[in-house]
């Protein structure tokens, strides 16, 4: 009797003894719904057709679509200006950029009225700024005259920053502050639409007279017909009333002059082998010659791509 006491007094007998407790089944578990974003992505990958992108588009796509377009308008403008020297080709490659920065201004209207927005949006807005907003007005530049080697490079500087900085706003938009309206509350640099204003300084400089004209020869563009007279209605008007206007001619501020031939001509007398025809091109080709206006365009894109630099969004 004690040895059977005891035994059922051991806390392990005890143990076995007792049930396990039953096992809560948990419900299955739901399908879970795909996000919008891969949603729309499907539209995109799986929907066939030739036209299925177009079909895909919204309603908001389709302004900046024209803000590209717009754009695309400039860089064949500033060619024309090129070819024939008529000031209204000037004109258009000028205006066509503030076109393209009211479709840039509608589209996210557009987009807020209808409540939808294409996973392609923000992608399509960059490209379309890149073009309008970046290489249109410096292709703008290059035609009315910054078009000496070291001009172009800063302009491609430019360009090059442009695309720079919408690739990080498209990263970084996420993490910047915003408001309670959802907007942010400033800009990371200057934002790529602040290049209307080098547009704005290039229109002065058409309205003071200030500018190269193309590869065709005023005369001879008039001789053939290629320039009119009221392509010249609004070039030079101005060139009486702008301070200086009249002095001079050519983009303004001048050239300046880089020549290191002084140092390259010792240099290269003491490479062994080199022929006197050889020293004198690569002294010629070493002077290097810009305009002072082409560094606005150079800091301009610095300050697009500064990080410290915060402009407040209105």
């Amino acid at each position: 009797m004690s040895s059977q006491s005891g035994s059922s007094s051991d806390p392990q007998l005890r143990n076995r003894k007792q049930p396990l407790p039953p096992r809560k089944q948990q419900p299955p578990q739901r399908p879970s719904q795909p996000s919008r974003q891969e949603s729309e992505l499907v539209k995109f990958v799986e929907t066939d057709g030739h036209f299925s992108l177009v079909r895909n588009f919204h309603l908001a796509d389709a302004f900046t679509l024209m803000n590209a377009f717009c754009g695309a308008q400039s860089l064949f403008a500033s060619g024309r200006y090129l070819i024939t020297s008529d000031p209204k080709h000037a004109w258009l490659a000028l205006w066509f950029p503030l076109f393209g920065a009211i479709f840039d201004l509608l589209d996210g209207k557009v987009a807020r009225w209808r409540k939808s927005s294409s996973m392609l949006g923000q992608e399509l807005d960059s490209l379309a700024d890149s073009l309008s907003f970046g290489a249109a007005p410096a292709f703008a530049a290059y035609a009315l005259g910054l078009r000496t080697p070291l001009d172009s490079l800063f302009l491609t500087v430019f360009v090059c920053a442009g695309v720079a900085r919408l690739a990080r706003f498209n990263v970084t938009a996420a993490s910047i502050p915003h408001d309670s309206n959802g907007k942010a509350r400033y800009f990371e640099g200057l934002p790529i639409p602040s290049s209307l204003v080098l547009v704005g300084g290039m229109a002065l400089c058409l309205l003071a007279g200030r500018v190269e004209p193309g590869g065709l020869p005023i005369a001879l563009a008039r001789q053939r017909g290629a320039l009119s007279n009221q392509g010249l209605t609004f070039t030079g008007s101005l060139r009486d009333i702008i301070p200086g206007a009249s002095r001079e001619k050519g983009v303004p501020l001048g050239k300046f002059t880089i020549d290191p031939s002084n140092l390259v001509g010792p240099l290269l007398e003491l490479v062994p082998g080199l022929s006197d025809g050889f020293v004198k091109s690569v002294i010629q080709s070493s002077k290097v010659e810009g305009h002072w206006l082409a560094l606005l365009w150079a800091l301009w894109a610095m300050a697009m791509v500064s990080k410290t630099l915060k402009v407040p969004k209105p």
